[in-house]
Parts: structure tokens; C-alpha cells; sequence
């Protein structure tokens, strides 16, 4: 589906940088002040947008970010949110900058840097009890307690006042540079995710480097000085022909020979050899950071290109240091060097260049689990939720949230009424789905705004909000991609049945916009961020919005996001909008590793050694966490990295053994008897253990079922168990050549799955050589015996076609080089 209303525009000349041509046509008229629409649609409360609308204001219910953002004039809506830096946006100055491998933080004094080598983890638990919008409450938060950083130096403008506000004034996909001015004095720092260095441009005057505690001095030479603080090494690098002043005091500080540039880096070791290495890049300045990715369907491989534009200050500018994490670290065939960093995300290794590529592999989801056994009972246990009085429900609240899960429960019987050919059923499920969101889609009617249930675009920040919301979605940007990643998906079901429903002139268009808020693939588009909550360094989502508590940005539930960006894969396909799905494959598939590597840690090598668990229930920029946001109790530490259920989860029984491990943990915290006694999440714990031991979990719906969520029914969670039970558990191993599909083992029997969402048939062929036909708008599954197939526990194949023994990780030394051997690292 292709929407007008941003249809890429003549892009900027060379020598002007992308945000600032914007804010140029902003200014000259060109575009509307909230996109390209006209200015008529922009001036009116009401905006249509195809059979539905969206508001221009702010209803009076709605909460909203803060209406001042901390960024030069030259940058405009809209800004991103929910990254490493944005607090940055935030405030005048900043919270704690979990950079990775640096922290950082603008203070009054200037940029304190620090090498946190020793990464604070906690599992004490948070304090206000339930979970709360009241996010005042945190600052009572172990999270919050910790405070600023301990600094080891900080980077300041002697003619730059303390009080002197930091103003974004430009960014990257994972990198940004603030500005300080003060009259005719100003300095600007640029940090980049993964960079060992920062760097600063100064004008009117020099800099000053101020070290907190004793300092030594182990190299000097004119214009480079080498230093140890508190047992971390660092390079200073000032142009050549300036000198360092104080050196061997507590300061020290330069003119920069009146060229006002300076780099700074944490080294992973003091030395000479590595300082020279670091001095031959400290000058070429990063100035700008781009991710590009590809969807490979012949290898079902996602190729990332991580590329950095670079700046010569001084001599060439044809590569840069950069620390690479963990996964992509293993899915690199760069050659790294043997430097090193300690990270929260486990060790970093060093790659030297400008670019660099990484392929990871993609699986498939399903729209659904195929009719491939007898499910007990199932046409009763759709006629018992069809025969209630109300489909959508309020027992745990209202808004957005709440909707979604309403949505997901609907969204997952319309099939298997469809499978007991129950059409009626099915008929009223999508029905419900549409009535309520249509009632969303429509934010008013005769020019009046309604005063709830309806988004609201806020051209201020650049983003659509619901009314309600709750979780801080509004005021704080949360979240967005939990919400409203269940309405894509209830969205792609009624697009799956209705076509016409789905259309950009009928509903389409306003499901484009909750897809462009939390997903936007087009970083030039004037209306929405791109990626508001995937970070691309990272490799996947922050839910925090502004980052602004002291442990930086926060994600809990990796898979509600995991299943944001499934909605996007089963509505890009579904719709016909290829590269919506394309880039739906690529956020999906970097959220399943990065919850693999981060939050389940399958190869048992990424948490900290000094981290009790196996397992983290929330990663944080300083480290992780085992609890919730709302209670401490194991079985919602580790269900909330399951839900929501459904064809996009297998990934989480791709390593069996990790996945049995889990379960162990989970029994072990709990009480270690299987009994759940909260009762909340038994539909998706059991449905869990299906992915591993399906016997197990079959065992338990026959004889101790108890219904969970209410996002849930007892319909899905027999479905999910009895065909598990049936085809056995996912075999990654074994991958195809179309976006929709799954295979399955039990035993040496392979079970495979496609859905075809185009017109006509298709022939979808896998990795082992099979073929299956699947007719239009149909679910294609066949079977296929073996004498013996290699071992799958534990396995998860690389995109070279070599198999790992790890679930997708590869050791701790790193990827390996082009040659099969590690960097020299003495360059």
C-alpha cells in the first residue's frame, strides 16, 4: 500500500544535511507544517484519511510529551524518541548516556565520560508495588537510585557557561551531536552507539578536560596525550601543532592551534601501539550514521549494511573504530581486531572501517498454526466465545493496551473458527474487531473532535497518540510499539478476509499511520521518526520513551515487540506492500535475535558473569533486571517474554534446550512445582512449554487447565498445544523461500508450513530440497519422513549454511575474519 500523502520528494543537496533541507521547506511553504498535506487538512482539528480520520489537536483527556524540545532551530518534527540519546530532547542538559562500550552524561560542568568495566545489575526489587502511570513513582526505583555516573574526565568550553542548555542539533540512525552555545562560544559533542570515541568541535576558544580523581600520564607528545583514571586508558587527540597545557595536574587544556577540534576515546588498553592506531582515526570524525537492510528470500536472510559517513579533520577519513555487539559480532564476516570492550551486552570486539555487513537468518511466522490434527472439543470452545454478550472487554482497563489484547484474543479464533468451518463464528470475531476499530478510526465527525477513543497527530513531536493509553504512552512516548502492534495485526486479519476494508481509501490509510509511528521504514518521511522504537545499533526496541531514568532506556517485554513487528510482516504481505513487509522482516527478525542473545542468552555467554539468573526480564542501557514493571513474581518475569502467543513465536522454541532451561529456571524461582499460583499468564506459560516438551503441556491442559489472560482463550491455547503435540516442535534448520511459512520435527518427520497470501498459487520451496504447492489465500502444509536427520538440540544454522552449537551465538572470541582468523589488533 503506497500512501500519497508521503511520497518521497526531490531529496537535499549534498552539502546540506537531510533535517535541516526539511526544516528549510517546512519554512518556505513547501510543506504543510505537519507533512505534505495541504494546508487546509493541516489547519483543521479534523484530518481525513480515507474512510476515516485522525485529530489535529490535542483532546482535552490526552496527555502529551513536553511541548519544548531541547534542539536547534535548524532541526524540526518529526524528532525520535525512545533511543540511547533522546533525553537529550528531553531536558537542558541530560540523563545518564549508556552509550556502550562509553556512558556519558551533559552536566553543568560539560560531557563527564566514563568506561563503566564493572556494569551495575541489580535484581532487588522495585518498590511502588503495581503497575503505575504515575511515573513520579519511579524515582523510588533501585533503577533511579543509582544517580549520575562516576565520571573519570569531563570535556567542557571554557567560555560556555554551566547553565548553558544542550541542544540536539543533528543525529544519525545511532548516532547524535548536541550543541552548547553561550554568545559567540559554543561547543558541539558527538557521540555515536558502539564508538569508543567522541568528539567535539569548539568555537571561540579551546578545551578543557578536567579528571576526576588522580590521573597518569603514560604518553605525551605535542598534540596527543595518553592517560589512565581510575584504571580506564584513554587517548586525547588534539590537531596537530597544539599543544596540552596542566599536564600532571588534576586538568589540562588546549587551544587546538585555532582549529577547533579535539577527539577523545576510551582505550582497551594502554600502549603505544594501540594509541597509534586510535590516533590514525581519532580524525575522522563521524558525521553520520546510516543503516540500510535487504530481505533475502532465495536464503530467507536479512543483510544489513551498518555504514558510517565520515569527516576529515585531519590527513584521511576512509575508516573509524567501532565496537560491535554481541549479535552482530557473530553474524559478521568483517574481519574484527582482537581489541575488546566489556559491555552490559557482553564483550564488544573492535572492527576498523567505514562500513560493515551482517546477515542474519530469518525463519518465517505464520498467520496462524495449520489444521494438522484433532483438536479436542474446538468447535465449542469457539461456539463459548462467540455465545458471549460483549467481545470486547474492559476487565483490566481501557485504551490502546487493553484494546490490543481484545484484538489479539479475536484476531487468533477468527482462524480456528475458520478450521471447524464455524463461519458465522469467525464472521463475528472480525466483526467485533472492526466495529471497535473504526470507532478509533473515525476522531470525530461535522469539523468537532470527539473526547475519546480516536488518535491524535502531535506535530509538536511528530507522532500519533490514542486517547486513552495509559503506561505513560502519551505523556512519555512509551510503549507505542506494544500497543499499537496489536491493531496492525487485528488490522492484517481483517485484510486477510475483507481486502477492500484494508484499502488506502478505506481504513488503510489510518492503519499507515500507526505502522509509520512506531515502525516507519522511510527516514525522509516529514510526518513520523524513522524506527521510533527499534534502535539499529542496538538490534532491537527500547519501550522507555524519553530514557529518563539514570539506567537509560528500558525494554521489558522483547516479544509484545517481536509481535509489533510480525503485524508489520503479515500486513506489508497481506496488503501487497512489499517493502513494508521487507522492512517488517528486518525489524522482526533483529528482535528475535537480540531477545535470543539479551534476554534468554541461549549460548549462556552474553549476561554478566556476576548476574544470578539465565535470564533477564528487562534490559536496561545500564544492565538488567529480574522483575516487571508491575509485581516480582517469576511467572511474570518470564511470561511477559512470551506473550502475546501465536505463529510469529516459534523463534522461541528454535533451541530447544534453551527454551527447556527456562522452563526449569521459571519452576525453580517459582516454587519449582509447576503449580502458577497468580494464575494470570497459565494460557502462555503452558503454550511455552509446548515449544519444547509438547507432551508435557498437553498433559497439563488435559488434567489441570486453568484459563490466564484475557488477551487469551481456551480455544488458541488447545489449538496451540494439540498441533504442537501433533508436528512436533520448530526446526530451524530448515528454512524457505517466502516470507510465511514454518517447518516442524518430531522425531525424523519434518512438517512443513506455508501461507500463500497472494492471488494464485505458489511453489514455495525449502532449504532440504522439498516443495509444496499452496493455493491463494490458503495454508500449504505436507510431510516428509527421514531415516535420520542431524541433531537439532541446541543447533541454529549460520547464513554460510554451517550450523552453530550454541541457538544462533557464536563464541566470545567473536565472528571470525574473511581469512577463518582474528585481527592482528596492532593495525
Amino acid at each position: 500500500m503506497k500512501d500519497d500523502s508521503h511520497t518521497p520528494i526531490d531529496g537535499p543537496s549534498t552539502n546540506v544535511r537531510r533535517r535541516t533541507w526539511l526544516k528549510g521547506l517546512l519554512a518556505g511553504g513547501t510543506l504543510a507544517a505537519a507533512g505534505s498535506f495541504g494546508a487546509s487538512a493541516a489547519d483543521a482539528d479534523l484530518e481525513q484519511v480515507g474512510a476515516g480520520s485522525i485529530a489535529r489537536v490535542k483532546p482535552e483527556e490526552a496527555g502529551a510529551p513536553p511541548r519544548k524540545v531541547y534542539a536547534v532551530d535548524e532541526l524540526s518534527s518529526p524528532y525520535p524518541s525512545n533511543d540511547w540519546w533522546t533525553t537529550l530532547l528531553w531536558r537542558p542538559l541530560s540523563e545518564n548516556l549508556w552509550v556502550h562500550p562509553l556512558a556519558a552524561r551533559v552536566t553543568e560542568s560539560g560531557l563527564a565520560i566514563t568506561y563503566p568495566d564493572e556494569w551495575q545489575i541489580g535484581d532487588a526489587p522495585f518498590t511502588w508495588g503495581e503497575r503505575t502511570d504515575d511515573f513520579a513513582a519511579m524515582a523510588a526505583s533501585p533503577e533511579a537510585s543509582t544517580g549520575p555516573i562516576a565520571a573519570d574526565l569531563t570535556v567542557s568550553h571554557p567560555e560556555v557557561d554551566g547553565d548553558v542548555p544542550a541542544k540536539v542539533a543533528d543525529y544519525g540512525d545511532w548516532s547524535v551531536t548536541y550543541r552548547r552555545t553561550d554568545g559567540e562560544a559554543s561547543l558541539d559533542a558527538t557521540l555515536a552507539q558502539g564508538s569508543p570515541f567522541v568528539y567535539f568541535e569548539a568555537n571561540g576558544g579551546g578545551i578543557d578536560v578536567a579528571f576526576d580523581g588522580d590521573v597518569s600520564v603514560w604518553h605525551e607528545r605535542d598534540h596527543v596525550l595518553g592517560v589512565t583514571v581510575a584504571g580506564h586508558h584513554y587517548g586525547l587527540f588534539a590537531p596537530p601543532g597544539a599543544t596540552w597545557d596542566g599536564v600532571g595536574g588534576d586538568a589540562v587544556s588546549s587551544r587546538l592551534d585555532g582549529e577547533g577540534y579535539v577527539s577523545v576515546a576510551v582505550l582497551p588498553e594502554a600502549g603505544e601501539s594501540v594509541l597509534n592506531a586510535y590516533r590514525r582515526r581519532a580524525y575522522a570524525f563521524v558525521a553520520d550514521t546510516t543503516v540500510t537492510w535487504e530481505y533475502d528470500a532465495e536464503r530467507s536472510a536479512v543483510v544489513t549494511d551498518y555504514e558510517f559517513e565520515l569527516e576529515a579533520k585531519h590527513g584521511r577519513a576512509d575508516e573509524t573504530l567501532t565496537a560491535l555487539y554481541p549479535h552482530q559480532a557473530r553474524r559478521t564476516t568483517d574481519e574484527l581486531r582482537d581489541w575488546s570492550y566489556v559491555s552490559p551486552r557482553g564483550e564488544m570486539p573492535v572492527y576498523a572501517g567505514s562500513t560493515f555487513t551482517t546477515e542474519l537468518p530469518y525463519r518465517g511466522i505464520l498467520p496462524f498454526l495449520p489444521d494438522a490434527t484433532d483438536v479436542p472439543d474446538l468447535g465449542e470452545h469457539v461456539d463459548a466465545v462467540e455465545s458471549a454478550e460483549t467481545l470486547i472487554r474492559d476487565w483490566q482497563g481501557d485504551g490502546t493496551y487493553w484494546n490490543g489484547k481484545n484484538f489479539e484474543r479475536l484476531l487468533q479464533l477468527a482462524p480456528l473458527a475458520e478450521q471447524v468451518d464455524d463461519e458465522a463464528a469467525a464472521e463475528r470475531f472480525r466483526e467485533a474487531m472492526r466495529e471497535e476499530l473504526e470507532t478509533w478510526f473515525s476522531a470525530g465527525s461535522d469539523g468537532e473532535v470527539d473526547g475519546t477513543d480516536l488518535f491524535w497527530y502531535d506535530d509538536v513531536w511528530g507522532t500519533l497518540n490514542g486517547t486513552p493509553m495509559g503506561f505513560g504512552a502519551d505523556a512519555d512516548l512509551n510503549d507505542h510499539h506494544f500497543h499499537y502492534g496489536y491493531w496492525v495485526k487485528a488490522a492484517a486479519e481483517l485484510a486477510r478476509a475483507d481486502p477492500e476494508w484494508a484499502r488506502e481509501d478505506a481504513y488503510g490509510g489510518i492503519v499507515d499511520h500507526l505502522v509509520r509511528d512506531y515502525a516507519n521504514p522511510d527516514r525522509d518521511d516529514p510526518r513520523y521518526p524513522l524506527f521510533r522504537n527499534f534502535s539499529p545499533y542496538a538490534g532491537h526496541s527500547w519501550a522507555s520513551g524519553s530514557g529518563e531514568l539514570p539506567a537509560g532506556c528500558n525494554q521489558e517485554s522483547s516479544s509484545e515487540a517481536v509481535n509489533a513487528y510480525a503485524a508489520l510482516v503479515l500486513w506489508g504481505e497481506l496488503t501487497g506492500d512489499e517493502e513494508l513487509r521487507d522492512a517488517g522482516i528486518y525489524l522482526y527478525t533483529h528482535e528475535v535475535h537480540a531477545a535470543l542473545e539479551y534476554w534468554f542468552d541461549v549460548a549462556d555467554e552474553t549476561l554478566p558473569d556476576a548476574w544470578p539468573y539465565d535470564y533477564a526480564g528487562m534490559v536496561w542501557g545500564r544492565g538488567y533486571k529480574y522483575a516487571t514493571w508491575f509485581n516480582q513474581d517469576p511467572e511474570s518475569i518470564h511470561a511477559i517474554n512470551y506473550l502475546p502467543i501465536g505463529g510469529h513465536s516459534l523463534y522461541l522454541g528454535w533451541n530447544r534446550d534453551a527454551a527447556s532451561a527456562n522452563w526449569a529456571e521459571l519452576l525453580e524461582n517459582d516454587g519449582g512445582d509447576g503449580t502458577f499460583d497468580l494464575g494470570w499468564y497459565s494460557d502462555f506459560l503452558w503454550e511455552f512449554r509446548a515449544l519444547s516438551d509438547p507432551d508435557e503441556a498437553r498433559s497439563w491442559y488435559e488434567t489441570d487447565y486453568v484459563a490466564g489472560d484475557f488477551g487469551e482463550s481456551r480455544a488458541h491455547t488447545a489449538h496451540w498445544i494439540y498441533t504442537l503435540d501433533a508436528v512436533g516442535v520448530p526446526d530451524a534448520t530448515v528454512s524457505a523461500d517466502t516470507p510465511l511459512y514454518s517447518v516442524f520435527r518430531d522425531g525424523s518427520t519434518r512438517t512443513y508450513v506455508a501461507y500463500n497470501a497472494g492471488d494464485e498459487p505458489t511453489e514455495v520451496s525449502f532449504s532440504d530440497g522439498t516443495e509444496l504447492t499452496v493455493d491463494a489465500g490458503e495454508t500449504g502444509t505436507t510431510t516428509r519422513s527421514f531415516e535420520s536427520l542431524p541433531p537439532m538440540d541446541g543447533a541454529f544454522p549460520r547464513v554460510d549454511g554451517s550450523d552453530d552449537d550454541d541457538g544462533g551465538a557464536r563464541g566470545k572470541s567473536g565472528a571470525r575474519g574473511k581469512s577463518g582468523a582474528r585481527g592482528n589488533g596492532n593495525d
